[in-house]
């Protein structure tokens, strides 16, 4: 054991791959976490793991004791961004045929026939031959060169999903917003990532070192990756299904809600059209509703809206959405059939944008925070 190589950096490293075999194998098995997007989610960590703990074999020199292990070398980083392309198509709905899919993890397929080839070779028809290192200038890191320029690619196309979905006006109660920010975020950590794995690779080929030291920085990031995509990711998916539930909830019961009618007149009447048409499509669920929205579906100019508003409500737009959001809210927290959501996913499905927008307009309006009320009106 005396030649293998740990230190504090790579035990750092091995315990982010625990961690995520774990988590991976946990979401796999039970059913409570398993939605049409969790599965993919839990792939991305797995291949995350199995990529780092591949590369921890090598940095410990493992490798150079149980020799076999090097000749099993599967590319599972060739697929972690595939799967999250996956993954972000299916969180916000988009369809991906199999054609897709099989284009997308055909690159892992070819790169793994190449380490196979080179692995066989080696074994079975030229013992002398020493499969190159993965530090150091040759097969390998060209692989890894052409790896960072495939997941750059698909973390540009994940983005342009994103940004399409964001941009389309939603104005149905049968179709919820995901909620993307996050995933935004994740994708900059990726960039991030691919950076550092950039430096690494250019620092090999420039400069023509051999070393597993470069890639720490790397390998640190992954795993700390790897906790950040657990917790986050896997809250974001179970808080998406538990609004799905909500809203399948609230259309039964909005199926027997009676319509406001839409009266053709001036004043009091227009206002009374502009409430109904807010109140019968639920427009005020749309975290990102504004005044420009409406006054396309009335076909009346914003100002005249707002006039109506600020002098039949006493407040102005976004007060008055803010008003039935929590009108909303206080309806659900009320009622024990929605005991089981938490009060995030109510937040989010009354149309707020975020926990903390839910909690602060909450509290301004009823002054309680929504827990408080809950237990209050509930007497818990």
């Amino acid at each position: 054991m005396g030649q293998l190589n740990f230190n504090v950096f790579n035990l750092l490293i091995f315990s982010g791959i625990v961690n995520g075999l774990i988590f991976s194998t946990v979401v796999l098995s039970k059913k409570k976490f398993i939605t049409n997007n969790t599965i993919y989610l839990a792939l991305i960590v797995l291949f995350l793991s199995l990529s780092n703990l591949q590369y921890w074999f090598l940095d410990t020199k493992i490798t150079e004791k149980y020799s076999f292990i090097k000749y099993v070398f599967i590319p599972f980083h060739w697929l972690v961004l595939p799967m999250f392309y996956m993954y972000v198509n299916k969180f916000i709905g988009n369809k991906i045929t199999l054609k897709r899919q099989f284009l997308l993890i055909l690159p892992f397929l070819i790169v793994s026939i190449l380490y196979t080839i080179q692995s066989v070779y080696s074994l079975f028809i030229n013992k002398l031959y020493l499969l190159p290192s993965h530090f150091e200038n040759g097969l390998f890191v060209y692989l890894e060169l052409a790896s960072i320029c495939f997941n750059i690619l698909l973390i540009i196309l994940s983005y342009k999903s994103i940004i399409i979905y964001e941009k389309k006006d939603i104005l149905t109660l049968n179709i919820i917003k995901a909620q993307t920010s996050w995933l935004k975020q994740l994708i900059c950590i990726g960039l991030l990532i691919c950076v550092a794995w950039l430096i690494a690779i250019c620092i090999i080929l420039i400069l023509n070192k051999n070393t597993s030291v470069l890639f720490y920085p790397l390998w640190i990031i992954i795993s700390l990756l790897i906790y950040w995509i657990g917790y986050v990711g896997i809250n974001k998916s179970l808080e998406l299904k538990e609004r799905i539930q909500l809203r399948q909830v609230r259309i039964q019961k909005s199926k027997k809600a009676k319509s406001i009618k839409m009266i053709p007149q001036e004043g009091k009447e227009a206002y009374k059209n502009v409430i109904g048409l807010i109140l019968n499509e639920k427009l005020h669920l749309d975290p990102k509703m504004s005044l420009k929205k409406i006054a396309l579906k009335l076909d009346l100019s914003e100002g005249y809206i707002s006039q109506l508003i600020n002098k039949n409500s006493d407040s102005n737009f976004n007060d008055f959405l803010n008003t039935l959001r929590v009108k909303d809210a206080k309806r659900m927290l009320k009622n024990v059939a929605y005991n089981n959501y938490t009060l995030e996913s109510i937040g989010l499905e009354a149309g707020f944008n975020s926990k903390t927008s839910f909690y602060a307009v909450f509290k301004k309006h009823v002054k309680k925070t929504p827990l408080q009320y809950k237990k209050d009106v509930q007497n818990l």
